[in-house]
């Protein structure tokens, strides 16, 4: 089970895909406030949205047990 993130990490993701918070927000079913909170660190991410931004973006560390750490 994964916990709930960082705000660097919340933002280095989504960096890292390319995508403006407006972007990463609507990935996961959120309005673009409570993304600005999460990355701003005035509020946390819940573990459960985290994790399904992970899945989304291909990134879950599940990904990588079940591909060998290949995505497909």
């Amino acid at each position: 089970m994964l916990k709930s993130p960082s705000p660097d990490q919340i933002k280095t993701v989504r960096k890292a895909l390319g995508y403006t918070q407006k972007e990463a927000a609507e990935l996961v079913h959120v309005s673009l406030r409570a993304w600005q909170l999460w990355e701003a660190g005035d509020r946390n991410m819940p573990a459960n949205v985290w994790e399904l931004s992970l899945i989304k973006a291909g990134l879950h560390p599940l990904y990588q047990a079940i591909n060998g750490g290949v995505q497909k």
